[in-house]
């Protein structure tokens, strides 16, 4: 349990270590490398089930593949810009355009990244035990030499990824950069359903800028047939983006300066749900565990994020500082008039959620956060207990930063929640890691 705990500790940071693309471009507070992360497992889900792949292997190589740069650091095609500022005219100009290389200095920046981050992956995973560890190197050595199917396509949505990002900043103004990032995912992307996929961002997002791209992608004899699926794919897609940028209200309200995001505390129990759901395999579907912790909080793109605080807070105001330094105690009947209002306000935003998705896939995810919600499965019972050892561990790095912040009310709430031995042996390894 040690070494499990440290793991998490060191893949953590990545939550706040900023993609250096957007840094390079001069966006503010850009998302960091678990937002992306984020985003890409739930468009790997989509599409893999959409294109007949393997959904586990397929997510858990997006779960994986930037892993290494907790220590290897971002690595960007406009490094090669490096030292350019986008505050400059010329280099402005330079910045826009898409980094174009030879084939010999591509595949020489290639194995100069893959070396970089075989280290990273060697040093993060050296004390995990030998399963685990051969789990993470075999998903990651596979996206990076694309030797399975699962692992081109990953390789195609993470361009597709960091497009619908760029967008989303830049917009779609061949003047403000929007479209630089087009080139290198055209590059890229070769598989019938993502080139559909194209189609459709193109025709959405790029409508009036169409005579900068060129010839026209071929689309597929069954485009016609799934352009409406794909374009609520897209929409959804869109939607939770934000939670990239939502700051988690539970570290707000406490004063937390540089929160984690939505995005961030999703990837964190996700990665939690592989770590310590794999050694449950027989009780507990991999799959459907990873699915349940992506969307198991994304209600809040339109509800907003909440606490257990907050039906105490509206009572009292200008009480705040006193009331976080201890955990909510509500009366049995409280806790259930909560619950009951939660759950409604969860579920319109589910099912506004879902209904973007049409379908099977909207049916899912309303069904995994059901599930979830209810604990009515043995994955629901057992995230939501492992969701409150993720806060847990999150406020116990904020308690180490920072003399002032007390992670004793997130203890209080784990120990009155948590009867799994999973939790209370994980327990007892923070109480050594952070008390020494």
């Amino acid at each position: 349990m040690k070494n499990l705990l440290n793991f998490l500790i060191e893949a953590n940071k990545l939550k706040e270590m900023p993609r250096t693309g957007w840094v390079l471009m001069g966006v503010k507070k850009p998302e960091s490398i678990t937002g992306h992360v984020f985003r890409l497992l739930v468009i790997t889900w989509l599409m893999s089930e959409k294109a007949g792949l393997n959904v586990e292997r397929a997510m858990k190589i997006a779960l994986f593949h930037d892993l290494g740069e907790v220590y290897a650091g971002d690595a960007t095609p406009l490094d090669y810009y490096g030292g350019l500022s986008r505050k400059k005219k010329k280099d402005k100009k330079l910045l826009m355009k898409w980094v174009r290389l030879s084939k010999e200095e591509k595949e020489k920046r290639a194995r100069a990244k893959t070396k970089k981050e075989k280290k990273a992956f060697l040093k993060l995973t050296k004390n995990l035990e030998p399963k685990l560890k051969n789990e993470i190197h075999s998903h990651w050595y596979d996206y990076e030499k694309r030797m399975s199917k699962e692992a081109r396509f990953v390789k195609q949505l993470d361009k597709i990824e960091t497009l619908l990002q760029s967008i989303e900043y830049f917009g779609s103004d061949n003047t403000t950069g929007g479209t630089s990032w087009w080139e290198g995912t055209k590059e890229i992307v070769e598989d019938p359903l993502l080139l559909d996929f194209l189609v459709v961002i193109q025709r959405r997002l790029y409508r009036r800028y169409r005579r900068f791209f060129g010839e026209k992608i071929k689309v597929s004899k069954t485009f016609k047939k799934r352009e409406k699926e794909l374009i609520h794919i897209l929409d959804f897609l869109l939607e939770i983006g934000k939670l990239k940028h939502m700051p988690r209200l539970y570290w707000t309200i406490r004063g937390v300066k540089k929160p984690e995001t939505v995005a961030g505390h999703i990837f964190t129990l996700t990665l939690m749900a592989w770590l310590f759901g794999t050694p449950q395999k027989r009780i507990l579907k991999m799959e459907k565990l990873l699915k349940m912790s992506l969307i198991h909080e994304i209600s809040a793109v339109y509800t907003g994020d909440s606490t257990p605080y907050d039906i105490i807070l509206r009572k009292s105001k200008g009480k705040e500082r006193k009331i976080l330094k201890r955990w909510t105690r509500l009366s049995r009947k409280e806790k259930m008039r909560k619950f009951i209002d939660d759950f409604k306000k969860e579920r319109k935003a589910f099912k506004r959620l879902s209904t973007r998705l049409k379908g099977s896939s909207g049916k899912e995810v309303f069904k995994l956060w059901h599930e979830y919600r209810t604990r009515s499965s043995a994955e629901g019972r057992f995230l939501s207990q492992l969701n409150v050892m993720a806060v847990l561990l999150q406020a116990l790095s904020y308690e180490g930063q920072d003399k002032k912040f007390s992670a004793v009310p997130i203890w209080e709430w784990a120990l009155e929640i948590s009867d799994n031995e999973t939790n209370l042996k994980l327990m007892d390894e923070m109480k050594k890691k952070f008390y020494k």
